[in-house]
């Protein structure tokens, strides 16, 4: 090997070994300054956390004082609708009593005071007081069903009954009421008997209270009209008028309990607005529905209850209505 080239190998071989100690050097350098990186960065996530934690522990307090106060108020709301609950019950049954002596005692005035011997002007004044009475014990009779429905205790009895003769009581009673405001009421027959398993008195009580709302709000020469249909297993009720109809904005606060609407302020102080919201729990007891439709005002209403025939009915398709031995209406149609 000659001089040169063991100069050249020389020269190579240091040439590595720099390039090594070089590459030694470097990683060792970029490695520590990486490993500052991340301590500093390790560090301010930490602190980050310790940052948020911190404000998580504040909303948390937060949190459950409001939470607290929540729980209060609602124990608060609670002892008071359970006070308002056992006045309005107290309130409707005292005030019977008194309200059933005064109906008895102004029918006796009445029998014992005939008219024609007695003056027209006796008449009228104790026919104004049974007139008040009646009406005094509506709202008392709705009281205590808005008192049994807030306190559980509104059960139905259901029993088989013709729903057929049923409507004919109902109207032979409202056709009075017709008659004296000039509405023309009409019921559309069912050409076959219908019998219905539900309590008979309630659907009574709703089938009153839509025909006598149509009654009552229809002009003078209206019509209002009854009919009735079964279909699949169900029982479908409507009551059509031409009367003052319902706003669209009405549709979903008119059985809201104590609602009264703004379309005749004449009639408004009539009622204490229990009738309906009655109504939608009686029906919803039986495991049905109610509605109302209406093109706007001026164009009439269709109120309507639909609800199963029968128990057996109800019971295939997975509802229970609130009779004695069952609190609640599980389902719906």
């Amino acid at each position: 090997m000659t001089f040169w080239q063991i100069i050249a190998s020389y020269s190579l071989l240091v040439a590595s070994l720099l390039s090594l100690l070089t590459y030694w050097l470097t990683r060792k350098f970029v490695l520590k300054k990486m490993k500052r990186t991340i301590m500093k960065a390790e560090h301010n996530y930490q602190q980050q956390i310790a940052t948020l934690q911190m404000q998580l522990s504040g909303k948390v307090n937060v949190l459950e004082h409001m939470v607290e106060k929540l729980r209060l108020s609602n124990q608060e709301l609670n002892r008071l609708n359970e006070i308002r609950a056992k006045f309005m019950s107290i309130v409707a049954h005292d005030l019977r009593q008194p309200l059933s002596s005064i109906q008895g005692f102004t029918s006796v005035l009445m029998m014992d005071n005939p008219q024609g011997t007695g003056g027209t002007n006796e008449q009228i004044a104790l026919n104004n007081i049974l007139k008040a009475t009646d009406n005094m014990n509506m709202l008392m009779a709705d009281l205590m069903d808005i008192s049994m429905i807030e306190s559980g205790r509104f059960k139905m009895d259901m029993r088989p009954f013709n729903f057929n003769a049923l409507l004919n009581d109902v109207i032979t009673l409202q056709l009075v009421n017709a008659q004296k405001r000039g509405i023309f009421l009409q019921k559309c027959e069912y050409p076959a008997e219908v019998t219905v398993e539900a309590d008979r008195f309630r659907i009574s009580q709703v089938i009153n209270n839509l025909i006598g709302n149509a009654l009552k709000f229809s002009p003078q020469g209206g019509r209002v009209e009854a009919r009735y249909y079964v279909s699949n297993g169900w029982l479908t009720f409507k009551v059509i008028d031409n009367g003052p109809g319902v706003l669209h904005s009405e549709k979903s606060k008119i059985f809201q309990k104590f609602h009264q609407s703004e379309n005749d302020r004449t009639l408004k102080k009539q009622g204490w607005g229990l009738g309906l919201s009655i109504a939608q729990e009686i029906i919803n007891a039986h495991g049905g529905d109610i509605g109302v439709e209406s093109a706007g005002l001026g164009q009439g209403s269709v109120f309507w209850f639909t609800i199963p025939q029968t128990l057996a009915e109800a019971h295939k398709q997975g509802i229970f209505p609130r009779t004695a031995d069952n609190k609640q209406s599980s389902a719906s149609k």
